[in-house]
């Protein structure tokens, strides 16, 4: 019945026990902005022909009215639950197929063993409306389901606190347990302290559930609110988080290794995972393939590929937030490593794609890459080989660097054979991102509650520089790691106050001329200007306009030079954006990006893709949550 109605109507379902016989209300809900609802005929139409009973009553009422309107409880048992005062205890799961078999089974048995005569169970049609927005849009994550399954024990007001009113609350949680592997998630709001209430918890919050834990924990340390929603206590989790990406047989699983044995030498703990074991395994469930040989054979699962690569597609056409899972369900795997390492990484632009899931950990992209000629001889071709075998080899194997549409934060070319070269590229380039100075800096970073308006956790960034060593110290760390080389960099450019601190100091440390960048008719003519957007913060703040003018002097930036920006945060990404493209229209050829602190949740490294600049080199000292 629900599936042939339109997408602004709704069929919600109680299926109760009454006269020793199992029965299905229906009440069919059709919204509207016109005077008179045009689905009175087709409601009548669909009971007579689907159900084979007519419709009882039919109301019209406003969007007021409706919160007082009930259809179909007050006709239950008699007369709204038998008439008399009853106490009730609810559990809500979200289901996307009510009509499968065994989830019909479940629900049916569990009416037929309720504990109270009044005990029943209330199906709300969601449609499809609700995954229109985006899991990680909102608190809440659950967003693919079509009903909400309202699990209700119900007992007789004079019973409360008696056996029989604790058969019904053990009763709901019953049914819950055994439709849980069946839901999509849970509704969180009637959850609590109870302990039972656990297991329903974890599925309550989808892709959020890390993010909100860790929220909890930064706003209500002292959990203040503890009758809600048992999150979990936010686990330190992995602090710096290395996605190991590459072209097939580049080495990337053995450099991996490598380097978690480099961290463990530094007394560190760290894990290396293949985030696509995960979609091996449902493969060879689903094909009969060996899972082992999947894994571990690399002949084996060259032969698989085509069709492994097919169906993890197939999967995300179905579930487009299932990367987002594998990606969570590893991190949350990995709570107790201090460094986790991530390969078998599908994702175009990981770090953007994903970096606002794990808000208090710094993400990083390691591409390894190697030549043809050594790729084959890993995989065990003939060196040699004909034209169309290499031919066939490097379009099974993808591309270089340097066609992706982002920039890897770090390249490694692993040509040679062995593991000092990978040790080498450690010492170089990945002991610098544990550095103890880091957590000096990020104790600098100092908490202010309720500002800049209620509910919001300020991390005072520009603060740093008013601390003793602070300015020195970052300043330090900023110019240790840009990974280019300083002698080519022409200037150090950087966008109002937040910037100038920091840039300033370090233009004078490194010896290059610093290049100001300021709102509009703050610099003398000729300038060259751009659109900017209100940052984050300023979004907070004032709510008067939208945007504005940057603008920099028209000789400041040497044609053709490289350039470093300096800014104290990354949030949003709109200032950042503006200052991009201010410097292209300057005709700057090369720009890298330094800033003290990002904030992932802002989603500001898939903007600056969005908006054309994922190629550019964005390196932050501090990865931190909140705004």
């Amino acid at each position: 019945l629900a599936r042939k109605l339109n997408r602004n109507c709704s069929a919600d379902a109680f299926l109760y026990w009454d006269a020793n016989q199992l029965k299905l209300g229906v009440t069919m809900v059709e919204s509207t902005t016109t005077a008179a609802a045009s689905a009175v005929s087709s409601f009548s139409a669909s009971t007579s022909s689907i159900l084979g009973v007519e419709e009882e009553s039919i109301q019209t009422v406003d969007g007021v009215g409706l919160f007082e309107t009930e259809m179909y409880v007050s006709g239950m048992h008699g007369g709204g639950h038998g008439g008399g005062k009853t106490s009730s205890f609810k559990r809500c799961l979200l289901m996307k197929n009510v009509g499968d078999c065994k989830v019909a089974h479940r629900l049916v048995t569990a009416v037929e063993g309720r504990p109270s005569p009044l005990c029943y169970i209330h199906l709300l049609q969601g449609g499809g409306a609700i995954g229109d927005v985006a899991a990680q849009a909102t608190a809440f994550g659950c967003r693919d389901w079509h009903f909400a399954c309202v699990i209700t024990g119900v007992w007789s007001r004079d019973e409360d606190g008696t056996a029989a009113a604790r058969a019904a609350v053990e009763w709901v949680y019953s049914v819950a347990g055994g439709l849980l592997p069946l839901s999509s998630g849970v509704y969180s709001a009637d959850l609590g302290p109870d302990p039972r209430d656990a297991p329903l918890a974890s599925r309550a919050f989808g892709v959020n559930r890390q993010r909100l834990a860790q929220l909890k924990q930064s706003l209500d340390p002292r959990s203040i609110l503890a009758y809600a929603c048992p999150l979990p206590t936010a686990p330190p989790g992995p602090k710096l988080i290395l996605l190991i990406t590459g072209e097939s047989c580049s080495g990337k699983d053995y450099c991996a290794d490598v380097w978690v044995s480099m961290f463990a030498e530094r007394a560190l703990t760290a894990r290396a995972v293949s985030i696509s074991d995960a979609i091996k395994r449902e493969y060879a469930a689903a094909t009969g393939a060996d899972p082992d040989r999947l894994l571990s054979d690399r002949v084996y699962k060259e032969q698989h590929r085509t069709a492994l690569t097919a169906y993890f597609l197939e999967q995300v056409q179905h579930d487009p937030q299932l990367p987002e899972e594998h990606f969570s369900n590893v991190v949350r795997g990995a709570t107790d490593a201090d460094v986790l390492l991530i390969t078998g990484m599908r994702d175009k632009a990981p770090v953007a794609a994903l970096s606002h899931l794990v808000p208090s950990s710094r993400l990083l992209e390691v591409y390894v890459q190697a030549s043809g000629q050594i790729r084959r001889f890993r995989k065990g071709c003939h060196l040699g080989g004909s034209d169309g075998e290499r031919k066939q080899f490097s379009e099974r194997t993808g591309t270089t660097w340097k066609t992706l549409d982002h920039q890897p934060d770090f390249i490694f070319d692993n040509e040679m054979t062995g593991c000092e070269a990978a040790k080498d590229f450690f010492r170089d380039y990945l002991i610098a991102l544990v550095d103890e100075d880091l957590l000096q800096l990020a104790d600098m970073v100092h908490l202010t509650p309720n500002f800049p308006r209620p509910n919001i956790v300020f991390r005072h960034v520009l603060g740093v520089s008013q601390q003793p060593g602070g300015l020195a110290l970052c300043t330090s760390l900023l110019e240790n790691h840009f990974t280019g080389n300083w002698s080519n960099v022409a200037a150090v450019a950087c966008c109002e106050v937040g910037g100038i601190v920091f840039a300033s100091a370090l233009a004078l440390r490194v010896n290059v001329p610093l290049v100001l960048i300021r709102k509009a008719g703050k610099l003398p003519p000729p300038t060259v200007s751009a659109v900017k957007s209100r940052s984050h913060i300023s979004s907070l703040t004032c709510c008067n306009g939208t945007k504005k003018r940057i603008e920099m002097e028209r000789n400041a930036m040497p044609r053709g030079g490289s350039v470093v920006v300096v800014d104290d945060v990354l949030s949003s990404g709109e200032t950042l954006c503006a200052v991009l493209q201010l410097l292209e229209d300057a005709g700057v050829a090369s720009v890298n990006v330094l800033v003290v602190a990002e904030f992932p949740v802002h989603g500001g490294r898939e903007r600056l893709r969005r908006c054309g600049y994922g190629k550019v080199n964005v390196r932050s000292l501090l990865t931190l949550s909140g705004a």
